[in-house]
């Protein structure tokens, strides 16, 4: 039985909680296979799939709205990245949304907007899914979780929450402010300072100018706030140091950094930045050595060595983006043969012990 007290620092409790209404493709094959494990699962006539990873599949691509289209007609489709910064939807599905791209892809911020549709068109109960939901945190030991993208829609869906916002209004309640700086790896919108080795002259992109990005974290901290920024590419790290250099709340956290320079860790370490991992996310060596080439990787994912020069490190699950379960990040990366890795104990200490400290809080 577990008796630790686990403590996940990097949640995203609604999107959580309402995954496990729809179709999990986490471990889908081919397209051929996704097709058919959709149309098993359908939900008021619609077909919604989750945690879809191309890097799986034979075909290594996402299916777009032609495909979709072949696939399931008139049906609706809107099939989610594990990332969670890529989602395609059919015409069908575009028409019911009011959106449209014409390949049916939709990014970053795109995505969310289309979560928080579906609940009211497919006649989902809140506070059912909500409460399902967080049985499944507590059955995996998790008896504290930080929602990392708390908006003023998904509020009136949790009568007690910690979390960080991604909305002014609610800034006053919560911890801290949430940003995105860049996208993801997987959907190939984290921002790199050199091309992705597999999609030459594409360098990922930044959501904010450093004007626009610093006015931001001023702001939050004139209300004695932190910061928490999402950083995946190195890019996006220089950013948030440049800024943070000039506008610095004891408590800001950086997100993510799975691709960090050696003299981006070093700078972390002095600064004193916590960073804040997702341990199960090592998983991703299997592909991302093909985004970032073979010099690059060999301090991607390397939270052994974030370790070794004096990091301060959180870990969080990121859920649904992965597998919500502090053991099987801990296996995951206890696993590998990779030089940089933490050991099982490490990873479950950042769980029950890290967060934890961070924040002063004892374990409950």
């Amino acid at each position: 039985m577990n008796t630790r007290c686990f403590f996940d620092a990097h949640i995203h409790l609604w999107e959580f909680c309402l995954f496990n209404s729809f179709t999990n493709l986490a471990r889908v094959s081919c397209q051929e296979e996704l097709i058919s494990i959709l149309k098993a699962k359908p939900i008021e006539s619609w077909h919604v799939g989750v945690r879809f990873n191309q890097e799986s599949t034979k075909e290594k691509s996402m299916p777009d709205r032609y495909f979709l289209d072949q696939g399931f007609g008139q049906t609706p489709v809107v099939i989610f990245r594990t990332c969670l910064h890529l989602a395609v939807a059919n015409t069908a599905a575009m028409e019911k949304l009011g959106r449209w791209s014409e390949n049916g892809f939709f990014f970053e911020g795109d995505v969310f907007a289309i979560l928080n549709q579906l609940p009211e068109i497919l006649r989902i109960q809140p506070e059912i899914i909500v409460r399902n939901g967080m049985a499944e945190l507590e059955k995996l030991g998790i008896t504290k979780a930080i929602d990392m993208g708390m908006d003023f829609h998904k509020r009136s869906f949790f009568d007690k929450a910690v979390f960080y916002t991604t909305d002014m209004r609610l800034l006053e309640e919560a911890l801290g402010f949430k940003l995105f700086l860049d996208g993801s790896l997987g959907a190939r919108t984290a921002a790199l300072t050199e091309e992705y080795s597999d999609h030459p002259g594409n360098y990922g992109f930044l959501n904010y100018s450093d004007a626009e990005l610093l006015a931001i974290v001023e702001k939050v901290h004139r209300a004695g706030k932190p910061v928490a920024c999402h950083a995946i590419g190195d890019r996006a790290v220089d950013q948030f140091l440049k800024v943070i250099k000039k506008s610095r709340h004891p408590q800001d956290r950086l997100e993510h950094a799975q691709y960090l320079r050696p003299d981006q860790i070093d700078a972390l370490a002095q600064a004193g930045i916590a960073v804040c991992i997702q341990p199960i996310f090592s998983r991703e060596l299997t592909w991302a050595r093909a985004r970032l080439g073979p010099e690059r990787i060999k301090t991607a994912y390397a939270w052994g060595l974030l370790r070794d020069r004096g990091v301060r490190l959180l870990a969080g699950s990121d859920a649904p983006v992965d597998e919500a379960s502090p053991y099987e990040a801990a296996r995951t990366v206890a696993s590998l043969d990779y030089e940089h890795h933490l050991s099982y104990d490490e990873v479950l200490n950042l769980y029950a012990q890290a967060n934890w400290e961070f924040y002063g809080w004892q374990p409950s």
